[in-house]
């Protein structure tokens, strides 16, 4: 009965703290507009995006802690990946390369050190462009840096909180284990994915 009651705790507070994340969304995103506008549909849609998010994800930590199977465990864990979607709607889609590959090389701690490094550097990639056009709009100044370290913050929440859905199932022990063609494969596809973007973010945009 403890846990039970407890179980309900962690989710009320995250419909609680997705309702906050999901008006600070919000407010940034109107922060950051150059033609600021306002929508009830669109507002609604943000907020209750990131409320059956943290809900989902609070909901899926309850339910990992008594489920004991592999395949139970992998149901719930793409329910919170179905559940993380709505986030990368819209002007949110730009982010989700970012948050999978951080939360990848956050949470995947079988998967080789070398491969995860290398994932959580091309993921900074999208913020640092992000960032980027973000001084172009509105000049480098204290508030720009304002608006970037909200944005920062926004989207490591996000990435803290998928652990319950990115976390394998507990029973699992066997590590990932990358061949040298595959890791190879993945060095020159990281390259030139990165070369592109660097080009992109001080070539293009100064023409």
């Amino acid at each position: 009965m403890i846990i039970v009651q407890r179980g309900w705790k962690i989710i009320l507070a995250a419909v609680f703290g997705g309702l906050v994340l999901g008006i600070i969304a919000r407010l940034w995103m109107r922060w950051i507009s150059t033609d600021p506008e306002f929508s009830w549909g669109g507002t609604l849609g943000i907020i209750i995006a990131f409320t059956m998010f943290t809900t989902t994800q609070a909901t899926i930590y309850v339910l990992r802690r008594r489920i004991k199977t592999r395949r139970l465990t992998s149901v719930v864990r793409s329910v919170g990946a179905f559940f993380t979607l709505p986030l990368f709607t819209a002007a949110g889609a730009v982010m989700f390369p970012t948050v999978i590959l951080a939360s990848i090389a956050v949470w995947r701690k079988k998967i080789d050190k070398k491969v995860r490094i290398a994932l959580l550097i091309i993921s900074f990639v999208i913020p640092v462009i992000q960032i980027k056009d973000i001084g172009s709009d509105f000049g480098w100044n204290f508030i720009t840096l304002g608006r970037s370290l909200l944005f920062i913050l926004i989207y490591s929440v996000v990435i803290r909180l998928l652990e319950p859905t990115l976390t394998p199932y507990v029973g699992s022990d066997s590590k990932v284990v990358l061949t040298r063609r595959l890791k190879l494969i993945l060095i020159v596809v990281f390259t030139i994915f990165l070369v592109f973007n660097l080009f992109r973010i001080f070539v293009m945009s100064s023409n």
